[in-house]
């Protein structure tokens, strides 16, 4: 399951709807549908944003799908950061390498993403020249 689609969860979960998500995350119309239908990756900066957002979503669950989706509902206050920290300290170390995995991903699509443009961008400076006689 993806990253998006583990999000895509937790909204359902709460009865969120991507409108709503989108808005209070100060994301553009559309951004979660072109998430889910495989068009971009969900950077840093925008998970912090859902972190701010939904304090009780697990980012380690959202990057990784280990542990559980929601961080510890029980505890307040200082206790609570106490134990989500804990909670999610834990679940990291079992699975760091997981997420190391995932953020290479990203690299790697992100690297050919640039790798494509680069080339569009030398083809059309080719067909410029050529349009130019030189």
């Amino acid at each position: 399951m993806r990253l998006v689609d583990r999000l895509q969860e937790y909204l359902c979960f709460h009865g969120i709807t991507a409108y709503a998500f989108e808005h209070s995350c100060a994301l553009s119309n559309g951004y979660l549908g072109k998430q889910l239908r495989g068009k971009g990756a969900i950077g840093s900066d925008i998970l912090e944003r859902i972190k701010q957002q939904y304090p009780d979503l697990s980012l380690v669950w959202l990057v990784t799908g280990k542990g559980s989706m929601l961080l510890s509902p029980y505890a307040t206050g200082p206790e609570r950061k106490l134990l989500d920290l804990n909670e999610e300290q834990q679940v990291y170390f079992t699975s760091k390498d997981d997420v190391i995995g995932v953020l290479n991903k990203q690299i790697e699509k992100l690297e050919k993403t640039i790798d494509d443009k680069d080339r569009i961008i030398q083809l059309m400076e080719k067909e410029r020249k050529g349009w130019r006689g030189g």
